[in-house]
């Protein structure tokens, strides 16, 4: 979807859209599915350019960190974004060094007054989704040795021995 910032310059405009996401296009592997993300906000002139106010919500299942079983998670959130045009940041000299407040960040900067809108509700997912999702805070997760799930029952593995610090008990003093 493009936004097309023009249609707000004489008054503010309402915005309301499903954009289908995939796992695929934010290369995220471990997202199984992420349901259409909602997105409605409002669109209005600024000062030097325009700011959109927003909700997005979206649903989805990604994959437990530790035993990779099936994990489902929820994210609403309101989300803002200033549009100024790109003149405005080449105003500062050439050459000068400038400090960047957490405002500038958010800054998105315009050629033509259509954006492509895609890349940018992308962000905001990947943004929003878990890092690292676990099934439940005591997941045990898999035995790395034969793979099984500590959750359904204890594993017989031993544990793996660590011979890099064999050398040195040789030199402690008994």
């Amino acid at each position: 979807m493009d936004l097309d910032l023009e249609k707000a310059l004489d008054e503010p405009v309402d915005l309301s859209h499903q954009f289908d996401v995939t796992s695929q296009r934010l290369e995220r592997d471990d997202v199984l599915s992420l349901s259409p993300v909602s997105f409605s906000g409002h669109l209005r002139k600024a000062d030097t350019g325009f700011v959109l106010d927003g909700q997005l919500s979206f649903d989805g299942t990604t994959t437990c960190a530790r035993c990779l079983k099936p994990v489902s998670f929820r994210r609403s959130g309101p989300v803002s974004w200033v549009f100024a045009p790109s003149h405005e940041k080449n105003a500062v000299g050439e050459g000068e060094e400038v400090e960047l407040s957490a405002r500038d960040l958010d800054i998105v900067w315009y050629d033509d007054f259509v954006v492509p809108f895609d890349p940018l509700i992308d962000e905001q997912v990947l943004l929003e989704l878990p890092m690292k999702a676990l099934c439940r805070d005591d997941c045990r997760g898999l035995c790395p040795m034969c793979g099984s799930d500590r959750n359904v029952a204890a594993c017989t593995c031993a544990e793996p021995t660590d011979d890099r610090w064999s050398a040195l008990k040789a030199l402690r003093p008994r």
